[in-house]
């Protein structure tokens, strides 16, 4: 048993059935006398449900990996050159891969029985939009054993030379999300709305206490251009801050009206394929009736045929009829006469042999 093949099988497996696969591959472990192997299995952690859908669509799509780490690659070298026209048209790129990847991953969600929200979608549109910001991060992604959202702190990509963590055997810590904050622990308090770049305000040191017994003329005025600066920076800070809150506000806005309208077009796509269905099933119907149809005609015009075939007969049947009517009638007056001239006969025969 290696850790490799372990890790592999529970984290392309439903979050439902991790602790079970889990529990028993520890016990199989512990069976076979490797402790520090079932203590390693024991440590993996439980994927959300938005990181197993993420690790589902590294499984489920080929060539995921290499792409993400392409179109990563390209954007941050298209930020670092200030190429603005690249930039545009590889963030339509990066736009549409992710549209894309959360849909698919809504439809493995709903293959394996779970029911994939708006919160969980959201969770993986941040993380595959993360995972293209920061190597870092897509490194964890690309792992397939990601164990929770991730999100990209910070303004642009990673400038050139600037350190990276090294990867690591199960993906790192970097940026939990909320979701995950119960097996991470606390974490800094964050908006209620959700954003994909998070403005980080430190603030400035306060001033070092004078030990002096008096301040020159020079030092008051650099105090004051001190507190004057830090009077600018706060106010700074809180307008940031009010244009992060709007930001955020517009992109839940954005985000549930994008929803609405994916589900609306998923409706109307089911609506055309229905249809279509139907159309398909009344053309064979159709078919089916011109073929009935066809066969009764040519029957009626059989059935016609013979009709007046059965009429002429009939017509020539009541001809020999009548006729056989008017031959017995003449008989029967024949056979009256031989009658009557028999009588006759017998009645001058009778005379004639009178006494």
């Amino acid at each position: 048993m290696d850790l490799d093949d372990v890790a592999d099988d529970l984290y392309g497996a439903p979050p439902d059935q991790f602790v079970a696969r889990r529990d028993a591959a520890a016990k199989e472990a512990r069976a076979a006398g490797d402790r520090d192997l079932a203590a390693d299995i024991t440590a993996l952690r439980k994927p959300t449900v938005a990181a197993w859908l993420v690790n589902a669509l590294l499984r489920d799509v080929p060539g995921l990996a290499d792409q993400l780490v392409a179109l990563g690659d390209s954007l941050r070298e298209a930020e670092r050159s200030l190429d603005g026209a690249g930039m545009r048209d590889l963030s339509r790129q990066r736009r549409a891969l992710v549209t894309s990847l959360v849909g698919r991953a809504k439809a493995l969600g709903r293959q394996a029985g779970h029911k994939v929200g708006d919160a969980v979608a959201q969770e993986v549109d941040a993380t595959l939009t993360a995972a293209l910001a920061d190597p870092g991060i897509a490194r964890d992604v690309t792992s397939g054993r990601l164990t929770a959202g991730r999100e990209f702190v910070g303004f642009g990509g990673i400038a050139p030379g600037e350190p990276v963590e090294t990867p690591s055997r199960a993906p790192r810590a970097s940026t939990p999300r909320a979701s995950d904050a119960g097996e991470q622990g606390p974490s800094p308090r964050k908006s209620p709305s959700r954003s994909r770049a998070h403005l980080r305000v430190v603030e400035p040191p306060e001033p070092e206490p004078e030990h002096e017994p008096r301040e020159s003329a020079a030092d008051r005025r650099r105090r004051r251009e001190r507190e004057d600066a830090v009077a600018d920076a706060r106010r700074a800070r809180e307008e940031a801050a009010d244009a992060l809150r709007s930001a955020r506000e517009q992109l839940d806005d954005a985000t549930r009206e994008r929803d609405e309208q994916q589900q609306a077009a998923a409706d109307a796509e089911q609506a055309a394929t229905d249809a279509r269905q139907e159309v398909d099933d009344l053309n064979a119907a159709l078919v089916e009736l011109r073929h009935r149809l066809a066969a009764a005609q040519k029957a009626s015009t059989r059935a016609d045929e013979a009709e007046t075939r059965a009429a002429s007969t009939l017509h020539t049947r009541e001809k020999d009829v009548t006729s056989a009517q008017r031959d017995l009638r003449h008989a029967e007056r024949a056979e009256a006469d031989a009658t009557r001239a028999v009588e006759r006969a017998e009645e001058a025969l009778a005379d004639l042999d009178g006494p």
